[in-house]
C-alpha cells in the first residue's frame, strides 16, 4: 500500500504543478504513466483489467509491432506503445463513431499509434454499425448492443451508422504482421479470427482475447466454435480471468503450440 500512497501522493502534487491546465492527464498503470484526454481520464492510478496489462507485458518487447482490435478509447494502445518504443509499432482499430474521436485524441502526437476507424471481421465491406454513444458494448450486430444498453447509458439512444470492416488478412499486407494481437469485440471474436486464417499460420501471432458468450451466439459463432477455429490453426490457450455476471465473459492468451 506504500508505493500506491506514495505515487497518489505525487499525482497530487503535479497537479499543483500545473497539470489542472494541460489538456492530458496522467494513469499509473502497470509501470508506466499513460496520458489521457481529460474526458477520458479518470483516476491518477489504475488497475484496470491488470490481466491484459500483465499479459501485454510478458510478451510484448522493444520494437514490436501490436494490434488493438476494439482498441476503445485507446487504453491498451498507450500502454503498448510504452513497451514496443519509438521503434515499435502499434495499430489501433475501432469502429465507433464517438469513441474513435476519443481514441484519436488520446493517441495524438504519438508517432508509433496510427489509429485506424474501422472494425476488424470476415470480409472487406461496409456495414451497418449499432453505437451507443462512448459505450463499450457497440457492436456490428444489434441485438448485442442492445443487450447491455440499460447497464451503460440508458438514456443515449443506438444509432446506426456505416462503418467499414476489414480482414486481418489483407491488413497484414497493408501493415505488416503482428507480434500480439489484443482482441476484444463484444462477441465479433470468431469473425475476426476467420477473417485471419492467413496471418494465424504465417505471421503466427500471440493472441489476447476477451470472450463474450452470449454476445457470441448472437453474433452467429459459439464458444464450441471459436476454440475448434483455434485449435485447427494450431494454437493452444489458458483462461487467465473470468468476470462475474452480468457481462459474464472472460479472458484467454493463445499462442501457437
Amino acid at each position: 500500500m506504500g508505493y500506491k500512497h506514495t505515487l497518489v501522493s505525487l499525482a497530487g502534487r503535479f497537479s499543483l504543478l500545473g497539470l489542472s491546465f494541460s489538456r492530458k492527464l496522467p494513469t499509473y498503470y502497470q509501470g508506466y504513466w499513460i496520458w489521457l484526454t481529460r474526458n477520458s481520464w479518470e483516476t491518477f492510478f489504475s488497475r484496470y483489467e491488470p490481466y491484459t496489462g500483465r499479459a501485454m507485458k510478458i510478451h510484448l518487447r522493444a520494437g514490436d509491432t501490436f494490434w488493438d482490435v476494439g482498441a476503445h478509447i485507446g487504453w491498451f494502445s498507450l500502454l503498448a506503445s510504452k513497451i514496443v518504443g519509438s521503434n515499435g509499432k502499434v495499430f489501433s482499430f475501432e469502429p465507433s463513431p464517438d469513441v474513435f474521436n476519443m481514441l484519436s485524441a488520446n493517441t495524438q502526437g504519438l508517432s508509433s499509434i496510427r489509429a485506424i476507424q474501422c472494425g476488424v471481421g470476415n470480409t472487406d465491406a461496409v456495414a451497418p454499425f449499432a453505437a451507443q454513444g462512448t459505450s463499450t458494448a457497440a457492436s456490428f450486430v444489434e441485438e448485442v448492443t442492445e443487450l447491455y444498453q440499460h447497464y451503460h447509458f440508458p438514456k443515449t439512444p443506438i444509432q446506426k451508422s456505416e462503418t467499414n470492416i476489414r480482414k486481418a488478412d489483407n491488413l497484414l499486407k497493408e501493415l505488416g504482421a503482428p507480434h500480439v494481437i489484443k482482441i476484444d469485440v463484444e462477441g465479433f471474436e470468431l469473425e475476426v479470427l476467420k477473417g485471419a486464417t492467413g496471418l494465424l499460420l504465417t505471421a503466427r501471432p500471440i493472441l489476447i482475447m476477451e470472450i463474450h458468450p452470449i454476445q457470441l451466439n448472437l453474433s452467429g459463432g459459439s464458444e464450441v466454435l471459436l476454440f475448434q477455429f483455434l485449435k485447427e490453426h494450431g494454437y493452444g490457450w489458458e483462461v487467465i480471468n473470468r468476470s462475474p455476471a452480468p457481462y459474464s465473459h472472460y479472458s484467454v492468451i493463445a499462442e501457437f503450440i
